[in-house]
């Protein structure tokens, strides 16, 4: 780096007596923080004359060695010499070092500082900054002892040479030669307090033995990327709110106009209660019987067809050209409601005996042999028992009084009441809800195996009753004979 400062300094005050030589030090800056230093001395002509050595006999491969590129010397036609010297920087930390390596290190510049800072609008409506920022102090009067014997002919002594440097570089300097140029050029358009602003360079001029002076720089540039990019984002995000608060509107006004148990969390928590139905239903569950169910033709008395078995034949024998095929559409259309007792004996010609031969229809029912002592016996087992019968209410009601089964059953629906005759299941769905109870605790019992087969389907238990020595006819249902086989059925 002696080379530097020999370039600079030794070729240049040696040269200062009557010469005119004029130094220029460039400092260009990238956008980046990188830059380049060119240092350029002009020599005019009396100058070169008063070299020891031919203009290109100059030692300079040093520098080049050193890092810096050298161009010239270049003598023009009026025998002036130009010499170019330049060495990049890669960060704005690195420029004292390459300023340091022309004059020693604070001989000529004092304190530079090179600063690049960065800046960024809070909600990105702003550009991005990058600040660049250069300082520092010139020294234009260097103490010359700080360079060594070596940049002087041998046949001079340091001290005086040094001497004679210094007055000669004062007799420059009162001619009024310009000797000293700094040029600084950063991105952008500059400002400087103390250079002349001009473009993109600041300048500043003085004189060998001048005294320090300041320097400053200070340009910024704006980069609108960023803020494109911020503008973009801020975009989407408030399209993104604009689609979610137009979402949750559409939310609330639907939830709002869904009725009352139409809603989704409705929807969801009767399907999951529907599940769980399915799966209590689904369950194998232990029976329990809560309730005997008796047909009261067939179980409580006889005959089992009361039709056929008492009622034609009775009405026949009082009437002996009665329609056999219209009594029987209308005791269908008697016991399903549809018409009442005393139309019944109207329109079968026997209204004017109706009680009569009622009573004696009635009367003629004969009671399955030990009834009573059952019920007695399910009574004090507290197991209610319930009837079903193809009948109308009213001969319901004066069978129920005449078999004296009033207390003893706790339920007498007939097909009258519901209109509905078996085996369809209205008349047991009709004795499940008066008796709160569920079908699947119910034991039916009849001997009529169609009957027993609806029952089977709506999920309760089933018995077949036969009586004495009847036969059973083949059939899927538990046979019961008579009373005291259900009784000992219970027990066991």
């Amino acid at each position: 780096m002696r080379r530097v400062r020999l370039l600079l300094l030794g070729v240049l005050l040696l040269l200062a007596s009557a010469c005119r030589i004029d130094t220029t030090v460039d400092i260009g800056v990238n956008e980046d923080g990188s830059g380049m230093v060119t240092i350029t001395v002009v020599a005019d002509a009396a100058a070169v004359d008063a070299l020891p050595d031919a203009p290109d006999a100059l030692q300079l491969e040093d520098l080049a060695a050193a890092g810096w590129t050298i161009d010239g010397p270049d003598i023009d036609a009026s025998g002036a010499m130009t010499i170019w010297a330049s060495k990049p920087f890669a960060n704005a930390d690195g420029l004292p070092g390459v300023l340091a390596e022309i004059d020693g290190g604070g001989a000529i510049f004092e304190d530079v500082v090179l600063e690049k800072t960065h800046s960024f609008d809070r909600i990105g409506l702003g550009p991005a900054k990058t600040v660049y920022e250069l300082s520092g102090s010139v020294n234009p009067n260097p103490d010359l002892t700080d360079f060594a014997d070596e940049f002087l002919p041998p046949s001079i002594s340091l001290s005086s040479r040094v001497a004679e440097l210094a007055e000669q570089r004062n007799g420059a300097a009162d001619e009024g030669n310009d000797a000293v140029i700094i040029r600084i050029r950063l991105p952008d358009s500059e400002s400087s307090e103390t250079g002349e602003v001009t473009g993109e360079t600041v300048e500043w001029r003085a004189k060998f033995g001048d005294p320090i002076f300041e320097i400053d720089a200070r340009s910024s540039v704006d980069d609108i990327l960023p803020r494109v990019w911020a503008i973009v984002a801020l975009v989407a995000f408030l399209f993104l709110m604009v689609i979610l608060l137009a979402r949750l509107a559409s939310f609330g006004l639907a939830k709002l106009r869904t009725p009352k148990g139409r809603r989704r969390r409705d929807v969801r928590r009767r399907q999951a209660n529907a599940a769980t139905r399915a799966e209590e239903a689904n369950r194998p569950r232990r029976r329990m019987l809560r309730l005997l169910i008796v047909d009261v033709h067939g179980v409580l008395v006889r005959p089992t067809d009361p039709l056929e078995g008492l009622l034609l034949p009775l009405i026949v024998k009082e009437q002996p050209d009665v329609d056999a095929d219209r009594v029987r559409d209308l005791h269908h259309r008697l016991v399903l409601g549809r018409v009442s007792v005393e139309e019944f004996w109207a329109e079968v010609g026997l209204g004017p005996v109706a009680e009569e031969i009622e009573t004696k229809y009635l009367s003629s029912f004969r009671l399955v042999p030990g009834l009573h002592p059952f019920l007695d016996r399910m009574s004090t087992s507290r197991l209610p028992v319930a009837a079903v019968g193809n009948q109308p209410r009213a001969w319901g009601d004066r069978l129920r009084r005449m078999a004296a089964l009033d207390d003893a059953v706790a339920n007498w629906m007939v097909s009258g009441d519901v209109g509905s005759t078996l085996p369809e299941p209205a008349l047991f769905e009709a004795t499940r809800r008066t008796m709160s109870v569920d079908l699947f605790d119910c034991f039916y019992l009849s001997n009529v195996p169609e009957h027993l087969d609806a029952a089977s389907e709506l999920g309760m238990a089933t018995g077949l009753f036969v009586a004495g020595n009847e036969n059973a006819p083949e059939t899927e249902h538990a046979v019961v004979r008579g009373f005291e086989d259900l009784l000992r059925s219970r027990t066991t």
